[in-house]
């Protein structure tokens, strides 16, 4: 891996072009003939102090040899001084522009990412200025009318009823088993900024008294092998978590639970559903859009890029980032 100091402005226009064309700072690969880069944290140092001392802003991105190989790219280790060979050899990337999308951002370290939607103008000029996405969770809706076809959330019912599953509304006499389902379970639940497991809520019991919370579970001979909770949130009631035994998942618990739950709901008038989850559980995601439910623009978790000064402090070998 080699690194490469850039400017906001630079990093912008590349990810608008398409092509990264600034040598350094001031100057254009075509002008200089090559990108600068840098091989360790002391030789971005070294050039940080020379050419950007008066800009905080300034990161650095990494880039893999390999994959500028393999895009028609030569990196070569030159003296720093083109006239003196015996000075220090930096790696020059020679090409016309290095796409951007083989440079990376190295991100701050234990920096708190801003979880913003990903059309939310915001979260574009943070892209623009170096931050980069740590990870990405979805939201989905359904929506369904007064005069719906609720055929096929009866079906899921009895698919999971006739492979001997007893599928229903659960109350509070059934929360100890969901309790301890839902823990076993946790550790399955990515963790993401924007998206992870958290205890259920101290207060479910009164809730689902009250009628503002629901839940509904699946039973195999009087084991409960997964279970869903719904929330009223407003406009719509939301769906607070679906889980699954291991050893059920795959076939068809948590659609059974959760047409369960629309069939409840739209029964006393709820006709708006929403739910999400991390972007890596592609599982779920499948399993909601089989229920009808429609993604919405993505959730992107977003960490700012580490400067060139705090690169530069981080140690002979610089920092690494996750390929």
């Amino acid at each position: 891996m080699i690194v490469h100091i850039t400017l906001p402005e630079d990093w912008a226009a590349a990810r608008n072009s398409g092509q990264y064309l600034a040598s350094t700072r001031g100057v254009t690969m075509a002008a200089a003939g090559f990108l600068h880069a840098s091989e360790d944290a002391a030789q971005v140092n070294r050039v940080g102090s020379a050419l950007y001392s008066d800009r905080p802003d300034a990161f650095v991105v990494a880039m893999e040899e390999e994959a500028l190989t393999a895009a028609g790219l030569h990196v070569r280790r030159e003296p720093s001084d083109l006239h003196d060979p015996t000075s220090p050899l930096f790696p020059h990337v020679y090409g016309a522009s290095v796409p951007p999308m083989l440079m990376r951002p190295i991100p701050r370290r234990a920096a708190e990412a801003r979880v913003l939607r990903e059309d939310d103008p915001k979260a574009q000029h943070l892209l623009d200025t170096g931050w980069s996405v740590e990870s990405t969770s979805w939201g989905a809706r359904l929506h369904l009318g007064d005069e719906a076809d609720l055929s096929p959330y009866t079906c899921r019912v009895q698919d999971a009823e006739e492979r001997g599953l007893c599928v229903r509304k659960l109350g509070a006499e059934d929360l100890v088993r969901l309790e301890a389902l839902d823990g076993l379970v946790a550790p399955d639940f990515p963790h993401t900024p924007a998206s992870h497991h958290d205890p259920l809520p101290a207060d479910l019991s009164a809730r689902i008294a009250g009628g503002d919370a629901r839940a509904f579970g699946a039973f195999h001979r009087g084991e409960l092998v997964g279970f869903t909770v719904v929330v009223q949130a407003k406009e719509r009631w939301e769906v607070d978590r679906t889980a699954v035994d291991r050893r059920w998942r795959g076939q068809g618990v948590a659609q059974a639970v959760k047409a369960s739950s629309v069939l409840d709901t739209y029964a006393d008038g709820v006709r708006v559903w929403g739910t999400g989850g991390a972007a890596v559980n592609t599982a779920s995601r499948r399993m909601n859009e089989a229920l009808g439910f429609v993604l919405e623009p993505f959730w992107l978790a977003l960490v700012p890029p580490v400067g060139w000064r705090e690169y530069a402090e981080s140690g002979p070998g610089g920092m690494r980032i996750e390929s």
